[in-house]
């Protein structure tokens, strides 16, 4: 089975602006990957891509519930609502709450829910709230904190350090910038934030970054979009199944698209899963290209600065992924 930390062994980033910065990575090929000029057998089996996040993935933050801790919560920044699981509520004794439907990333859920009086997160908190109650399995941790809690905040993922931030934000004024960082300007979409500009494989696309997404995925409307601007080039894609968070499968296909443009950022040779997801579908925008941008690339990075408030992700370039990297002066 493919996991981010195989899949990720092939991208190479470059910088677009500033002229400074106008720096590449060497690519290096995929171990268990042929290359992108290789042709398709007929008979070319499924793979098989979990899109969970592995342990070395969740940066964790520390967390109080009802004034009791700390806890260790894995930020989602895909996830509609913040999430606990069942070892939490059975050492706060928590009251019960309604039982709701949660929507995820490849369906739907009746889940039970539980009462809190705070929930206390860095500069973020929630309060008198009944939260879903999730198994550990599908969330690695002690809970999630979904986007209800990260209004206004300003999310920093340092992956070398393994640490994670949540603050308030600061304007730009107060933001000293290094010459390593780029600034992409993003907007709120459905509570996420969505890179204002971004192309995949030369397409306009919706892109919202999911930090608890092991693995990017684009929608079919994206792929085919894609496939039809390589016509008459080669193309690497093979059919897929996707096992999510949840455990369930969901039937896509694998490529690896030339390139990724966000903002002045671009990705070459970047390994991508497609399928009509669920979440697609609720959103309405299964006809519209659009793509999770996940703990795969977001880790390529020495350190990504999710600003909620000022409507932003700051990348800094660095030793922040997995694969070997040539930077060419």
């Amino acid at each position: 089975m493919l996991t981010r930390r195989t899949i990720t062994a092939g991208l190479g980033l470059s910088i677009a602006a500033p002229p400074a910065l106008a720096s590449a990575v060497t690519p290096v090929s995929p171990p268990q990957l042929p290359p992108s000029a290789a042709p398709i057998p007929p008979d070319q089996p499924l793979l098989m891509l979990d899109a969970s996040l592995d342990q070395d993935d969740r940066l964790t933050v520390e967390v109080t519930i009802n004034g009791q801790g700390p806890f260790h919560f894995v930020v989602d920044t895909g996830a509609d609502r913040s999430v606990l699981t069942p070892a939490v509520v059975q050492r706060l004794t928590l009251p019960p709450g309604p039982e709701i439907i949660v929507h995820g990333v490849s369906g739907t859920v009746i889940a039970s829910t539980a009462r809190i009086a705070n929930l206390r997160a860095g500069d973020s908190k929630l309060n008198d709230v009944e939260l879903p109650v999730l198994p550990y399995d599908r969330v690695g941790a002690d809970g999630l904190l979904g986007v209800d809690i990260l209004e206004g905040r300003n999310i920093v993922m340092d992956f070398p350090r393994k640490r994670l931030e949540i603050r308030r934000t600061r304007s730009m004024s107060q933001i000293t910038r290094l010459s390593s960082e780029v600034s992409v300007a993003a907007n709120e979409r459905l509570g996420r934030l969505t890179l204002a500009d971004s192309r995949i494989g030369g397409v306009r696309s919706l892109a919202f970054i999911d930090s608890g997404g092991g693995i990017s995925i684009g929608n079919m409307a994206l792929a085919r979009a894609i496939a039809s601007r390589r016509r008459r080039s080669p193309d690497f894609v093979r059919p897929a199944r996707l096992l999510t968070a949840a455990g369930e499968m969901q039937l896509g296909e694998f490529r690896l698209v030339p390139t990724m443009q966000m903002g002045d950022l671009r990705i070459t040779n970047v390994p991508m899963a497609f399928a009509d997801l669920h979440i697609f579908d609720l959103w309405s925008l299964n006809d519209r290209p659009t793509a999770l941008i996940g703990v795969d690339i977001l880790h390529l990075f020495a350190r990504v600065e999710l600003d909620f408030g000022a409507g932003r992700v700051l990348f800094r370039l660095g030793d922040g992924g997995l694969a070997p990297r040539t930077w060419n002066a």
